[in-house]
């Protein structure tokens, strides 16, 4: 029997019985066959609809029938022998709280034409047969246009079908929950800040931005080893942001693999600018410029505590600063704690066997040494602080004894070599304020090179203040504001930048600011980072390999199915790659397939790059031209492979 809607042919596949018992999830569930993972569900016809009638029956009167075959089943044959076992059995399962149903269970199908009908049909009468279902062949059944219109929503009829149509079967509670299509693919929150797909290639959604997606904040860990698009995915969270919720974006980066990015941005009308850190590049990120505000602070806090001692106060808050937790006041910025973390870093040369060797005195002596650098400057009538005014005033602290004289002058001559040559460039000159930009891309160009670890933290730590100074002047107004670090297993793998890290992100959440670090793998992450990746509720884990998930199991705590779910991610070259994203509600695997201009404008690899140039000679074009002619060429072989 075939139905006509708007000239396409439909008809109804009812099944009549199972072979065997469903196994847990037969139609939703995935399975891995040799080198292919799919659902049963996968393998239908397309715009095959499946419906599954369940009657909720009094369970005296299925016993009653039960009882009523058990007497009739009687005699010497083997039939009658089985068929009073299997209503013994059936009895005993009930005892046992697994119920009896009526079921049906039947399959919508629709064709482009009648040959396409049929051929759909056998195709899902094939796979029905394969996993142990029986279906009712089409030239067996009298009632499929009576049955097509009876399992429709609202139309389903229990007494009709008792004592007609005949087309449900008594099933097990439990065997009908193992065929119910419960096991199926997440879709995400529902909210398109981020568009993914699931393996059945529906759209998996989530916005870490939208308040009804998180629980704490939106901040974000994004990994990808080599080879999984990390580049790629990450160019198109930010274009898909930037299109969304407009924000300020700052990437902080080492390679220059958003430079790209950055000219399309621009030639759309974003503004942008685009900083690399060499020795001929005019920028300053003084660590000590916002000491001034120690003084009022200090003075604040003696005219509330009745002229307290500034060392004394000094002492206090070292013991409050030491410890950093999720219930502390995330209002509030720890400025002197910042500070003391920047010279601690010059002291020390980032190496965290010689922090350890800092004493609590020697931390005081510090920050003694930063609020007489800023009472010296004042007095002076300038307006910053610069790294040779703290060191100037480690020398020159009063009241010191000849030991600990000496020790301030150690302190004092390790961070003199931050006061001239590359380091005095960055770090001992008066920073100014930089152009108010949409978009501001950072490569920490030299500074990322091997033997300038030290300096490459504190000119992190001097990005975050001057961000930290725009999102405070600009917390009124609408716009979030994103803060990009990629390559974290290169800038923010220093022991001591963690506590920076948390000082300062904490208040981004009152100030509409939210922490995103990309990263290949956290193997070189130290165990002083837990807390800081602690802090961030999303996390986005592109394919992973198994030693991948241990060094993940080191700062996050997975279940088994967690666990599970990060192993079970793929990738295909050159079609899409899989990955797993976790906040505090949302855990889902998800297939990324970026599109063509996200992953042409993300291409960092030697032959993408020759690939690129090769393209602005041929056509004497600028590259940003030649990245759109290989998103056309992506987009092309796309479209020839479905």
């Amino acid at each position: 029997g075939i139905w006509w809607f708007d000239g396409l042919p439909h008809t109804l596949v009812t099944v009549a019985n199972l072979r065997t018992i469903p196994e847990i999830g037969l139609f939703g569930a995935e399975r891995e066959i040799g080198d292919h993972i799919y659902a049963v569900f996968d393998r239908m016809p397309e715009n095959t609809v499946m419906v599954m009638t369940i009657t909720i029956r009094a369970q005296d009167e299925v016993r009653n029938h039960l009882a009523q075959i058990q007497r009739a089943a009687v005699g010497d044959s083997p039939e009658a022998k089985l068929a009073g076992q299997d209503a013994e059995d059936a009895q005993m399962q009930m005892a046992k709280g697994n119920k009896l149903f009526p079921v049906q269970t039947a399959f919508y199908v629709r064709g482009a034409s009648l040959d396409d009908l049929y051929q759909r049909v056998n195709t899902l009468n094939a796979l029905l047969l394969s996993n142990q279902i029986q279906p009712i062949r089409e030239t067996d059944d009298l009632l499929s246009l009576d049955s097509y219109i009876r399992n429709l929503p609202m139309n389903y009829q229990h007494e009709h079908d008792r004592r007609v149509s005949r087309r449900s079967r008594l099933m097990f509670s439990k065997h009908a929950a193992n065929m119910i299509p419960l096991y199926g693919r997440s879709v995400g929150t529902g909210h398109p800040g981020v568009v993914m797909f699931n393996r059945g290639a529906e759209p998996l959604t989530f916005d870490p931005l939208n308040k009804q997606d998180r629980k704490k904040n939106a901040h974000m860990l994004l990994i990808g080893p080599t080879g999984s698009g990390k580049s790629a995915t990450l160019v198109y969270l930010i274009l898909q942001m930037i299109a969304l919720y407009r924000p300020r974006v700052f990437i902080i980066e080492v390679g220059g693999s958003f430079e790209l990015l950055g000219k399309y941005l621009a030639h759309h009308g974003v503004s942008v600018n685009q900083v690399t850190l060499t020795p001929k590049t005019d920028i300053s990120l003084p660590p000590f410029s916002e000491a001034l505000k120690l003084l009022d602070e200090i003075e604040a806090k003696q005219r509330d505590e009745l002229g307290k001692d500034a060392v004394r106060i000094l002492e206090e808050d070292l013991d409050h600063g030491d410890e950093t937790n999720e219930r502390e006041d995330d209002s509030k910025r720890d400025l002197l704690g910042e500070m003391e973390i920047s010279a601690r870093i010059m002291i020390t040369g980032g190496d965290q066997r010689e922090d350890d060797r800092l004493t609590r005195p020697d931390r005081l002596l510090i920050r003694q040494a930063i609020l007489l650098a800023a009472q010296t400057v004042k007095k002076a009538g300038r307006d910053q602080v610069l790294t040779e005014d703290v060191v100037h005033a480690l020398r020159h602290l009063p009241e010191l004894t000849e030991t600990r004289k000496e020790r301030a002058g150690d302190m004092a001559d390790a961070m003199a070599l931050f006061c001239d040559g590359l380091g005095g460039h960055f770090f001992n000159r008066p920073g100014q304020r930089w152009p108010n930009r949409d978009v501001t891309i950072v490569d920490m160009g030299i500074l990322a090179r091997e033997g300038y670890e030290d300096q490459l933290t504190v000119a992190y730590i001097g990005l975050m203040n001057h961000i930290h100074d725009l999102v405070e002047r600009h917390q009124n107004d609408e716009r979030p504001t994103l803060v990009i670090t990629d390559e974290g297993h290169i800038i923010t793998t220093n022991p001591l930048l963690s506590p920076y890290v948390i000082k300062i992100v904490k208040m981004w959440r009152k100030l509409g600011a939210w922490f995103w670090i990309a990263t290949q793998s956290l193997e070189d992450f130290p165990d002083a980072s837990k807390k800081m990746l602690g802090m961030l509720e999303w996390w986005i884990c592109l394919v992973m390999e198994k030693d991948d998930l241990e060094h993940i199991a080191r700062f996050k705590k997975l279940s088994e199915e967690q666990h599970a779910l990060l192993l079970a991610a793929r990738k295909s070259p050159g079609l899409y790659t899989e990955g797993v994203v976790f906040s505090d509600d949302l855990a889902a695997l998800f297939r990324n397939v970026p599109p063509a201009l996200a992953l042409a404008l993300g291409m960092t690899e030697k032959d993408e790059k020759a690939t690129r140039h090769q393209l602005m000679r041929e056509h004497n074009c600028t590259e940003l031209e030649a990245v759109m002619k290989m998103a056309e060429a992506i987009a092309s072989q796309r479209r020839s492979q479905t």
